[in-house]
This record gives C-alpha cells, sequence and structure tokens, in this order.
C-alpha cells in the first residue's frame, strides 16, 4: 500500500531563521518557497540528500501551524507517505474504522487525503498518490508544480 516516504514537514516559528540553519548546519538544498494564503502558511521545500523536507510558518496566529507550534512547540507538523492507488487505501482505512479528511485533487498531477494523528502515531500522516507522468517525476518537479 504505502510505497515510500515522500517527504517531511516541519513547523518552524522563523521560516528566514529555520532556512538559514538548515542550509548551514545540513547542507540543504533549496528548492522553492510559497505562501498558501488558504492554509495560512509559508513553505519553503528543501533536498536533504536522497530526502525532502519542507519547513512550514504559520502567517497567521489562528492557522494550523501556528496552532502546533504553541502545543508542541517547533517539529514534525506531518510525514508524506506516496501510495500507487489512493482510493483502495481509503477504503481499507474505512473497513477498519479509520476516517480519513481534506480530500484533495490537484487534477493531473495527484490526489491526497490526511490521516489524523490519532491513528498517526502522533503524527498527522499527508497520504496522496502522484497521477499520469508525475509518478515518474523527480521530487523537485513535484514540489515546484504543485508549489511554483
Amino acid at each position: 500500500m504505502i510505497q515510500k516516504v515522500d517527504h517531511i514537514a516541519i513547523a518552524v516559528r522563523s521560516l528566514e531563521e529555520s532556512k538559514k540553519k538548515f542550509i548551514d548546519l545540513y547542507g540543504a538544498k533549496f528548492v522553492v518557497e510559497k505562501i498558501n494564503p488558504e492554509g495560512q502558511y509559508k513553505v519553503a521545500i528543501f533536498k536533504l540528500g536522497a530526502s525532502t523536507i519542507t519547513l512550514l510558518e504559520s502567517t497567521s496566529p489562528e492557522g494550523f501551524v501556528a496552532k502546533h507550534v504553541e502545543k508542541c512547540g517547533e517539529g514534525v507538523q506531518h510525514i508524506g507517505f506516496e501510495v500507487d492507488d489512493l482510493n483502495p487505501f481509503i477504503q481499507h482505512l474505512q473497513e477498519r474504522g479509520v476516517k480519513t479528511a481534506a480530500y484533495t485533487e490537484i487534477e493531473g498531477v495527484r490526489k491526497e487525503v490526511l490521516v489524523g494523528a490519532k491513528n498517526g502515531f502522533g503524527i498527522i500522516w499527508q497520504v496522496f498518490e502522484w497521477l499520469g507522468d508525475w509518478k515518474r517525476k523527480t521530487p523537485e518537479e513535484r514540489m515546484t508544480k504543485v508549489w511554483g
């Protein structure tokens, strides 16, 4: 079912300070940065070796990132997992009494759902399926498409 970890998202207080630290201390390669007005956050995406890491900073005290930092401090906010086919995965969870939330689709690119922290060992799981040619694209190409 789950093929791999696609990315790890870390909630931070200051994106600018965290970006500098991430690059200077760990040699992360910056990919793209964007603001999500609806989600009330800024995201900076990096490659760290073969892994993709995103840093999230809230743009509102009411945003989910701000609430996460207030409750838990800076740290992992969610993990993105890739599946080959999202619909059977959702059905599998539903058959076991696990609800998913926030189904979204970027037409022709990917579709996704969230699994709450209660069933994700304390961490939100963002589970998605890349569609069409996007299944074979590099993580940088995918993230630039989604956030570019």
